[in-house]
């Protein structure tokens, strides 16, 4: 095999809202390289794609997928990405291991707000782009309009003339090439010439190409000018580093299904996108957080991004592996350098499924499958030990949506282990351990996420489990201070018996002050060995709170006077004295509820502003700013906790789908007395009374 160089890869995200037919493009563009036998349908892909349990049942992409072609002598990596909102966290992250995208609209259904986003993202990223309007073919097709969607939303300029639409539709012709493809294609078959009936419409669109590539650098709109035309070197010179620069997006027409239009998009994406070595440096840190950066070249140390980690419970893990520099070979051993800790690469292997072969090396630019690293995690980067360099990467997105996994007594640590193996995979997918609560909470950025991550914990350890509210953090605290109150322990049985007796003053503190205890005593009233036992007493008391069974927070007590007893008096009588006397001061003091209050940063159209404003209002919010910025608006708003764990569903129908947000736990307030009543009669909670 002819070792592959860097100027002959292509690495491309295939982007696009959900149901907008990227995986059956990619399928599409399998067939034609002759990679996969036949073209794959919904719920019975042919080459590996959409291909777990989860997937077939949703008839949807669930994960990013990395396969690769051949067409002509180049190498085309694809990662194949989720729409659906709420796993967008897998596909941003493979935005950063690539060099180029191909943003999918569908014809029927246009640009959505994921089309909107994800092309948001990738302009960030400065990713070169084409688009491609898919379901040419659909009876409900509306391409005209489609076109001018994808006009509103980005620099397009056409580089194809369709032939019809809808049943009507017979293919695609390249203005650039007067190539037609007006036929169900095989590799490589290219039809022509072009149709009498679309000379004058190739004629028209290529002229506007000449023009809007002419328009992009001086030195072209002169030579156009001059000379009335650009040769078709000018023109792809001209459109590669106009598309480079994020000035110009080529629009293309494809049908999955036929397939047509698929041929002419991997030839655009050979000769449009940019190969590795054309991109920038990457930028990254030391060890010791010192910026630098890393050219893309064979000739550089060794340095590679984890964009995806896939864990079967059969075959093991398996890493998708970019090549950012230098040469990464099997047996390598490098280092996880966001952990420190070492990594022996395996086997490096590049194929579909159960075809992969393995490799003998992937030079920078190139995109493997690496098996069964031990500690690396999606995002991570690993480097050459000698030269250590971390990829700087976007923030992962905050967990929007939590839910408790709840399962049978004794399993909750075997779920525990299939969580973490889960957020392993996910980048988006939180999990944590609720000491007060004593619950497995898995977090994420919406319903579907988390019901997904369920099903597979289900498949994967044979555990029956349900998804759940998670139980509110409330706290607890007194809003008046009781003097001298009162707690004591007198027991008598046939030997010892048990003696102490506590007086305290309880008083609120500011928030956030916690749980604050001062020792009083003069005159040895309570001798110094037991003080600690009486504070023992009273932290048992906070813990189990006197309302609804939470914490008690902002509070002073104060130990002022006593009584004990020469023979009598022990640590667990002291324990008990202080635990009464704080249950009964606490009683006297006015107790109430906390709730956990959020901020919340809200960034939705600015037609939407009035409803969500209102909807803020009703869950008890308090808006603190709006902010107004083009067609969009951002509000500042503190929102109890309480009123934000089903609000994710809400924003996207307020907004069809086009809002985000943000939630930050801020700071904890008194709770209206309506929903005080309703927590505490739901808590079903008893004081834990000590026997006498």
């Amino acid at each position: 095999m002819t070792p592959i160089r860097p100027e002959d890869i292509r690495n491309i995200a295939v982007i696009g809202h959900k149901g907008s037919g990227k995986t059956s493009l990619v399928e599409a563009m399998l067939y034609l390289a002759k990679v996969a036998p036949r073209r794959g349908r919904p719920g019975d892909r042919s080459c590996g794609l959409d291909d777990s349990p989860e997937e077939k049942a949703h008839m949807a992409t669930l994960e990013s997928r990395f396969v690769t072609l051949m067409w002509g002598d180049k190498k085309i990596n694809l990662i194949d990405t989720p729409g659906e909102a709420s796993l967008l966290s897998e596909t941003r992250l493979a935005l950063s291991a690539v060099d180029g995208i191909v943003l999918v609209v569908s014809g029927k259904s246009g640009v959505e707000t994921g089309t909107e986003r994800l092309y948001r993202w990738a302009r960030e990223l400065s990713l070169p782009c084409l688009t491609v309007i898919t379901k040419m073919d659909d009876e409900h097709s509306r391409i005209d309009e489609v076109v001018e969607e994808v006009r509103r939303l980005a620099p397009i300029t056409q580089v194809q003339v369709a032939s019809g639409e809808g049943p009507s539709y017979r293919g695609v012709v390249s203005v650039r090439t007067g190539k037609a493809w007006l036929k169900p294609e095989a590799p490589g078959l290219d039809s022509g010439p072009v149709p009498d009936d679309l000379k004058d419409a190739v004629a028209r669109v290529r002229g506007k190409l000449v023009d809007d590539v002419a328009g992009t650098d001086d030195a072209l709109a002169d030579r156009y000018l001059t000379e009335g035309d650009l040769t078709d070197e000018e023109l792809d010179r001209g459109a590669r580093a106009a598309v480079a620069a994020g000035k110009l997006v080529p629009l293309l027409f494809a049908s999955s299904t036929i397939p047509s239009g698929v041929a002419g998009l991997l030839n655009t994406i050979v000769r449009v996108l940019p190969p590795p070595n054309d991109r920038p440096a990457w930028k990254g840190t030391t060890p010791a957080k010192e910026e630098v950066s890393r050219a893309p070249a064979i000739d550089q140390p060794l340095s590679a991004i984890v964009f995806k980690t896939h864990i079967d419970p059969h075959a093991g893990k398996t890493s998708y592996v970019r090549v950012l520099s230098g040469v990464l070979r099997p047996d390598a051993q490098v280092v996880c350098v966001s952990t420190g800790q070492r990594e022996r690469v395996a086997q490096l292997l590049q194929g579909i499924g159960k075809d992969a072969k393995p490799l003998p090396e992937a030079v920078a630019g190139d995109m493997v499958f690496a098996a069964k690293l031990k500690h690396a995690r999606s995002g991570d980067t690993l480097s050459d030990e000698k030269h250590p360099f971390t990829l700087s990467m976007p923030h992962r997105s905050p967990p929007l949506y939590s839910r408790s996994v709840q399962t049978a007594k004794g399993l909750e640590e075997k779920v525990a282990l299939a969580l973490q193996r889960l957020v392993e995979e996910d980048p988006g997918l939180f999990f944590s351990h609720q000491e007060e609560s004593r619950e497995l909470i898995m977090s994420g950025l919406g319903a579907m996420q988390l019901e997904i991550a369920l099903e597979r914990l289900r498949r994967r350890s044979g555990i029956d489990c349900k998804l759940g509210p998670p139980r509110i953090p409330y706290r607890e605290t007194v809003t008046r201070k009781v003097s001298n109150v009162e707690g004591k322990q007198k027991k008598q049985t046939g030997g010892h018996g048990q003696y102490g007796v506590c007086y305290i003053d309880l008083e609120p503190l500011p928030r956030g002050s916690g749980f604050v205890f001062e020792d009083a005593i003069v005159g040895g009233v309570i001798p110094r060995q037991f003080i600690p036992s009486v504070e023992k007493g009273v932290a048992r008391a906070v813990s189990q709170g006197v309302l609804a069974g939470h914490t008690v927070v902002d509070v002073k007590v104060r130990l002022v006077d006593g009584k004990f007893h020469a023979v009598d008096s022990s640590d667990a009588a002291f324990q008990v004295a202080g635990f009464r006397a704080f249950r009964a001061a606490a009683a006297g003091a006015h107790p109430v509820l906390l709730e956990p209050i959020v901020k919340m940063e809200v960034t939705v159209p600015s037609e939407s502003m009035g409803d969500v404003v209102g909807d803020i209002n009703s869950r008890h919010g308090k808006v603190l700013s709006t902010n107004i910025d083009g067609d969009t608006t951002t509000i500042s708003a503190y929102v109890p906790l309480s009123q934000t764990l089903e609000y994710e569903p809400v924003l996207t129908g307020m907004t069809h789908g086009k809002g985000t947000f943000t939630l930050s736990v801020d700071h904890y307030d008194i709770c209206p007395p309506l929903v005080q009543e309703k927590v505490v009669k739901e808590s079903g909670f008893k004081a834990i009374v000590e026997e006498d």
